[in-house]
């Protein structure tokens, strides 16, 4: 990354584990500007292959659902179930604060299904930032014209998201693992 003619490169360090408690497996779970609005619970999520925004944060920004536009893409859940997109919307997202942010405009679809988060940013939104993440550092980097920017994860709002997640409310939406048949090792026919 060029800043004023000097190269600036993104690293990872020690003093970026700073407020994280180790050893963890928690989410990247950040706060973004969306539409001038300050939007908590956003989950980065490297393996998504599309941005989402879900119908309860979409009813709060008070835009008409008349500005979602048709899409004909269909989601796959974790647990196999096709999800119908109500349609996709371009949104403003500013990332980081004061001079060293980044502001992309995100096509988010948004679809009416129960989540704890309020959004998820996947590979799309966060190529458009042309950011990296590091799950460990629970810190999502970006360049800006004053430098790298930064957006750290909350580790305590993961937390609280994964056992909404697992609550009994949303026990209906979790995969059960039954009938699971177990073979011991398996000699493979090919390498």
């Amino acid at each position: 990354m060029r800043t004023g003619g000097v190269e600036e490169v993104i690293i990872f360090s020690e003093a970026d584990y700073e407020g994280v408690r180790l050893h963890h497996d928690d989410p990247v779970l950040v706060t973004l500007l969306v539409e001038r609005f300050t939007m908590k619970r956003i989950l980065i999520d490297n393996g998504s292959s599309v941005d989402i925004l879900y119908k309860h944060v979409f009813d709060r920004l008070r835009i008409s659902v008349d500005q979602l536009k048709p899409t004909k893409t269909i989601l796959v859940s974790f647990v196999g179930e096709m999800v119908h997109p109500l349609g996709s919307i371009n949104l403003s997202m500013v990332a980081g604060t004061a001079s060293r942010h980044t502001q992309v405009e995100i096509r988010f679809l948004v679809v009416d299904t129960p989540s704890p988060y309020n959004a998820i940013i996947g590979r799309p939104g966060l190529n458009l930032m042309v950011s990296i993440v590091s799950t460990r550092h629970l810190l999502v980097k970006f360049p800006t014209r004053f430098g790298v920017g930064e957006v750290r994860g909350d580790q305590q709002a993961a937390r609280q998201c994964y056992r909404t997640a697992i609550s009994d409310k949303w026990k209906d939406k979790v995969l059960p693992i039954t009938n699971v048949e177990l073979r011991g090792d398996l000699e493979l026919e090919h390498p």
